[in-house]
């Protein structure tokens, strides 16, 4: 029997242990998440991509070797003529027909080249470190913004997690409340339609602590998903220390990097390299060639011997004559991508100047809000007290002190919203200075 219970007690000890949340910090989410993110695994690939296109242009550098081999029998060798009178006389007799060649044809060689003149090799090389940067920039802005979005996630199980403190302590205060009503009602101090009233206030505030525990249990799915955890982890966020009364609106003062700028700066730069790839690669190139080849004719695959070599070494060259204007046309069309990437470059300013602009707006007005709704919460739970002792007492009738209770709770809430809208603001305006 002891170790069935044993087995028992071991078992439910796991089944709580797998229930219990596990608390994560910020820090953690973001490092968590960001491992986990199919999008910067492939962004971190393209990376890498974009290196090894930069190694295929540096080995163009090196000598290219080929090597190349034949056996061929000939089944039927080809025949000429060679007319009577050919080499002199009177033109008189029979022509003459000659059989080129031997049935069996053995051919092998080596071919070297090596680059010496390569107009695009720089432009190209130039072009290939900037293609790796701009996926750097790509790769460093997915960062910052899904940086945003699990910090977003994160302060969102916060904000629930509150919420549903508040809803507990509101429901405590309700069955207080209730408790107070029946004492009263059992000694005929008390109507029954407040008692009524008294009991519908603590029902509807169990219903509210209900749906905040729906609302944090959606909440941690979508932290959950973005960090790339199985959506039925029960997560919890640890907790952090409201903002001072005498906060200001500028936590920062320096800029950072904005990386979609730096993404349209590269493609500006991109789009001229590849103005000037197109004028060098109509200039002449020049190439060190050299062949050694060995060839064996017989009629009966003697193998052993009748082999003849051939050697030869030299310069080799080509360049564009005439193209049909097809140099110019492209030039043309390069120019108007530049000049779409210079106004997207421009738009991107604009677009960086009006976030900061507004995102510090959305920061100052965060702070200013959060200081009301603390001071409008101080006031609330003062005369939520004194209400409560009035009612207590007898002095005040149950509506009157339900709406106290409205108060506070509307209170309660204005000032965990702005506590989480303050984090919010001052995220994107850390985020939107680059930092």
């Amino acid at each position: 029997m002891k170790p069935l219970l044993f087995t028992i007690s071991f078992l439910i000890s796991l089944f709580v242990c797998a229930q219990s949340p596990r608390v994560i910090s910020l820090e953690e989410a973001i490092t968590l998440g960001q491992s986990n993110s199919l999008d910067l695994k492939n962004q971190n690939l393209q990376v890498q991509i974009a290196q090894g296109e930069r190694n295929k242009v540096d080995a163009r550098r090196s000598p290219v070797v080929s090597a190349n081999g034949e056996l061929r029998s000939n089944l039927v060798l080809p025949t000429t003529i060679i007319p009577a009178g050919a080499f002199g006389g009177a033109g008189t007799g029979e022509d003459q027909k000659l059989r080129f060649g031997t049935v069996f044809n053995i051919t092998g060689g080596l071919n070297v080249s090596y680059s010496l003149i390569d107009p695009t090799l720089r432009s190209d090389q130039l072009r290939a470190d900037g293609q790796r940067v701009l996926q750097e920039a790509t790769l460093e802005k997915q960062k910052a913004n899904f940086r945003l979005t699990i910090a977003e996630a994160w302060y969102d199980v916060f904000l629930k997690q509150e919420q549903l403190a508040i809803a507990e302590e509101k429901l405590k205060r309700s069955e207080s409340l209730l408790q107070i009503s029946q004492n009263r009602l059992n000694v005929g101090a008390l109507l029954p339609i407040e008692g009524q009233r008294s009991q519908l206030e603590r029902d509807n505030s169990k219903a509210s602590r209900d749906q905040a525990k729906n609302n944090l249990s959606l909440s941690r799915q979508n932290l959950a998903y973005r960090v790339g955890l199985p959506l039925d982890t029960p997560l919890e966020v640890g907790s952090i220390a409201p903002p001072a009364n005498d906060l200001t609106a500028n936590p920062a003062t320096s800029t950072g990097q904005r990386w979609e700028l730096k993404e349209e700066e590269q493609r500006l730069a991109i789009n001229l390299l590849d103005q000037q790839r197109l004028k060098e690669q109509y200039r002449p190139n020049l190439s060190a060639i050299a062949n050694g080849s060995v060839q064996h004719l017989s009629n009966n695959f003697a193998v052993w011997e009748k082999w003849f070599p051939a050697v030869y070494i030299g310069l080799q060259t080509n360049f564009t004559l005439f193209d049909g204007n097809l140099k110019q046309k492209n030039l043309e069309v390069l120019k108007l991508q530049n000049q779409l990437s210079q106004h997207n470059l421009e738009r991107i300013r604009q677009d960086i100047g009006y976030e900061v602009a507004s995102n510090q707006t959305a920061l100052q007005n965060a702070v200013v809000q959060w200081q009301s709704a603390q001071q409008n919460l101080a006031t609330a739970r003062k005369i939520v007290e004194l209400e409560k002792e009035r009612y207590a007492g007898g002095n005040l009738l149950f509506a009157d002190l339900l709406n106290t209770e409205f108060s506070l709770r509307e209170a309660e809430n204005n000032s965990l919203s702005a506590w989480y809208n303050y984090l919010v603001a001052k995220l994107r305006w850390e985020k939107a200075m680059g930092q």
